[in-house]
């Protein structure tokens, strides 16, 4: 009998990695066949030689992995990386590049067992304005002589890819060395403060606001700064303020999972009563006070009932939830809003100008997660919330559609649906500060 689930720690590798790819030629960053510049390095940290130009780690085949601490794919990843450092030791050197500061950085490593892989602390911003990551995790395969070989997925770092990039790096090295020149890069001043773009700030401020205390309670900094902007808001900015859906649900979604993340940080316990957890009004916002329901089924989902599969609209909505919700649904919001258990997709940072990229590769990275197809029995088991709120997906035969369109399952086939269970065990990856 054939029945597999695709792998969680595969799939998750790629909640936000898509959108390096789909956004990936408009970046100006180093593309596959650039030759890669000499350019300073401000800061490594846990590795034992004291490099302060790029040149210098190009001994070996060097893999430049773009990493946050706030990053769940990019901290899921590090056991593989560190195996595939270990074995290939002598071949390729496998560097992080985060611009935390040093201190969280540091603090972050000495929690974790056998952090064995070198940390570039880029705060001047010089990796990120060179290599442009459009989103974390983003990889970059770079041979001896700074010529890309290749930006591959997360699941794509195999042994047998990275003996076929040690190949092409032997085979390419002298055109390589002829054409150092091609793509010289300058240096960049540390003046320049460069935002990550897997956490650029998005030129609304509302939005730039919840980014910024989405961020800060992911990583279990002070957060008592941003709640009181947010209840500081005038509400006339936050009505007028978000001019379309994808600025509200930029806003909204962050929002909703920044105060998950500070609630339950604060009384876990809260969690054992889920009931009282998401109906009661401990929100406040631009002076008015929301519930997490609110948020999710009244301003997101334009006004739906909870339980009703997603068919029943609220026939009387309040004056506040008719003014700040979106025009429209998007089902993929199901696939951005985290709960705070197992079962919820990964947290992501939402910006407007992305967001219909982003919730794509949300809405697929989930999907792969979770789905689990039986081809002997011909079932499909989809996630419990495609059960929950199955009229915002269009009934069953949408769902179908979309999990063919997503290349989880082989267009022709005409699975019976059924739905997953959902784990509620709480899960906040408290490796986090």
């Amino acid at each position: 009998m054939t029945n597999y689930r695709l792998s969680k720690m595969k799939y998750f590798f790629i909640a936000i990695l898509a959108l390096s790819h789909s956004l990936a030629k408009g970046q100006n960053g180093y593309a596959v066949n650039d030759i890669t510049g000499d350019f300073p390095i401000s800061k490594i940290i846990n590795h034992s030689s004291s490099a302060s130009t790029f040149q210098q780690l190009k001994e070996k085949l060097v893999v430049v992995d773009f990493f946050g601490t706030w990053c769940v794919p990019c901290v899921k990843a590090l056991p593989h990386l560190t195996a595939l450092q270990q074995k290939y030791k002598n071949e390729i050197k496998i560097v992080l590049v985060s611009d935390e500061p040093q201190a969280k950085l540091e603090s972050f490593i000495k929690r974790q067992a056998n952090f064995l892989l070198p940390v570039v602390v880029d705060e001047p911003g010089t990796f990120i304005k060179l290599f442009q990551p459009p989103s974390y995790p983003y990889t970059v395969i770079v041979g001896k002589n700074g010529k890309v070989l290749a930006i591959p997925s997360q699941e794509e770092m195999t042994e047998e890819n990275i003996s076929k990039w040690l190949e092409m790096q032997n085979s390419n090295l002298t055109a390589a060395e002829k054409t150092m020149n091609k793509k010289d890069s300058p240096v960049v001043s540390s003046s320049n403060n460069t935002q990550s773009p897997a956490l650029q700030k998005s030129s609304n401020k509302l939005v730039q606001l919840s980014q910024e205390f989405m961020y800060a309670a992911k990583t279990g900094e002070a957060i008592e700064s941003f709640l009181d902007k947010m209840k500081n808001i005038s509400y006339e900015e936050l009505r007028t303020g978000l001019k379309n859906d994808d600025e509200r649900k930029a806003f909204w979604i962050n929002a909703y999972n920044g105060y998950i993340q500070a609630r339950l940080r604060k009384n876990p316990e809260a969690y054992n009563n889920r009931g009282p957890f998401f109906k009661d009004k401990e929100i406040e916002i631009a002076g008015k006070n929301f519930s997490l329901d609110d948020i999710e089924h009244g301003i997101l989902r334009k006004s739906k009932v909870k339980w009703s599969l997603g068919y029943i609209t609220k026939p009387f909505p309040g004056k506040t939830e008719r003014q700040l919700r979106v025009n429209k649904l998007d089902y993929r919001i199901h696939f951005a809003l985290n709960c705070g258990a197992k079962s919820c997709p990964p947290i992501a940072f939402y910006e407007p100008t992305t967001l219909d990229k982003q919730l794509d590769v949300a809405t697929a990275a989930y999907l792969k997660s979770e789905v689990v197809y039986d081809t002997n029995k011909n079932t499909i088991g989809l996630p419990a919330i495609m059960g929950w709120f199955r009229s915002d997906f269009g009934g069953k035969r949408k769902m179908l559609r979309l999990v063919k369109d997503k290349g989880i399952i082989p267009a022709t086939a005409n699975p019976t649906i059924h739905f997953n269970d959902y784990d509620w065990e709480l899960h906040l990856n408290n490796f986090q500060n």
